[in-house]
């Protein structure tokens, strides 16, 4: 839980500040975006990777080294401003949002599944979302605060952005380091043979996570911020306030889910909250001020987070013991592969100044999405 709070921290800040940094080095949307796709496809690779090899030799090893490649992606910052290079550390960072977990999130999943009693998964899933939210809110926060370093430095508008990667690297450092720390299993049901799995559950957690990451992809955590910061002409310590906001809602929402899903059901939980998402993507899409589109941003935030951590407690709950990784990893894996067409197209959408578009088509999917998953698993509600 530790580990999350503080690695939240780290991807926060990098979602905010490092597509206006791509931007304020000269780079074009459709450069931005297919840094952040090719960030998709290496976190693609990554999962495959980090679901097998978790099930199979440990989780704690897994989260270990992406860690380090994590700290590693962030270095690289320091080194150059070719966008050629750029391009390569922004993908190994798999920036993409800052609650998730990165590519290690399937082993972190596993990992708290195997050590929650099944009665309390849903309480374990929502306490550790909110760890999450908590850890963005302040990666966020700290974010707020870029104009005022920035002053500071000598090296120009750069030393800000420069300073608060420095801590990024801080802190996934120190990640490492208490994830030593972390107990884990080492007498738990492991896989034996690598292609054994249940493909029909895997088949139907993939088909509506590929619908979902069609629709998230056009506004995924850096695009977003660069989509407020190209219609609006927002700053970046107002789209900071956003998210600080919209992770505060996540919080609370995350923290009070295990409730909703004893009162209305998991699966439909889930299922109303998605689609309450949808509609105030498609509100937000069409607002004429920044205040407006922040607000129906906090709206959507608030409900869709409810159930993110009944997804990944659903999940584990379904999975059998010794595949759960996989069944994390493998599940979004083709959310992934779809979400890599999103940024791209919101790029060349907000080149040429279609700016509603990438959001209304977003809305779309998210609809689609909440449609197919009530249909897969309504009967084990």
């Amino acid at each position: 839980m530790i580990s999350r709070f503080l690695r939240s921290v780290a991807q926060a800040s990098l979602t905010i500040l490092v597509p206006i940094y791509l931007s304020k080095l000269g780079l074009s949307g459709v450069q931005i975006g297919f840094a952040f796709t090719l960030s998709v496809i290496v976190g693609i690779i990554f999962s495959i990777g980090v679901g097998f090899f978790a099930d199979k030799y440990g989780r704690k090893l897994v989260i270990l080294i992406m860690t380090v490649v994590n700290s590693l992606s962030v270095i690289g910052f320091f080194l150059t401003t070719s966008y050629i290079p750029l391009m390569l550390f922004v993908s190994i960072g798999t920036i993409r949002g800052g609650g998730g977990g990165g590519a290690a999130g399937a082993a972190q999943q596993a990992l708290i599944a195997e050590s929650a009693d099944s009665k309390f998964r849903n309480e374990v899933f929502g306490t550790f979302s909110f760890f999450g939210a908590i850890g963005s809110t302040i990666g966020y926060a700290l974010t707020i605060a870029l104009p005022y370093i920035s002053n500071v430095f000598n090296e120009g508008w750069r030393g800000g952005y420069l300073f608060l990667m420095a801590l990024a690297l801080i802190i996934y450092i120190s990640t490492f380091f208490i994830t030593l720390l972390v107990r884990e299993n080492k007498n738990r049901s492991k896989r034996q043979n690598t292609f054994k799995l249940s493909w029909k559950l895997l088949g139907k957690f993939s088909l509506t996570n590929a619908v979902n990451g069609l629709g998230t992809g056009f506004f995924s955590g850096p695009i977003l911020v660069y989509w407020f910061f190209v219609r609006y002409g927002a700053s970046v310590d107002f789209i900071s306030i956003i998210y600080v906001l919209s992770n505060i809602a996540r919080a609370i929402s995350s923290i009070s889910s295990a409730r909703m899903a004893k009162f209305f059901g998991t699966v439909k939980t889930i299922v109303g909250v998605r689609i309450i998402g949808a509609v105030t993507l498609i509100f937000m899409a069409l607002m004429p001020t920044l205040f407006l589109a922040g607000l129906f941003y906090l709206l959507r935030m608030f409900f869709v987070s409810t159930g993110i951590p009944l997804r990944q407690s659903f999940t584990m709950g379904q999975a059998k013991e010794e595949e759960r990784a996989s069944m994390a990893a493998l599940s979004n894996l083709p959310q992934q592969i779809t979400s890599s067409i999103g940024p791209t197209a919101s790029g060349y959408f907000m080149d040429y100044s279609m700016m509603e578009a990438p959001i209304l088509i977003a809305a779309v999917f998210q609809f689609a999405n909440a449609a197919l998953y009530w249909h897969f698993f309504k009967k084990n509600d």
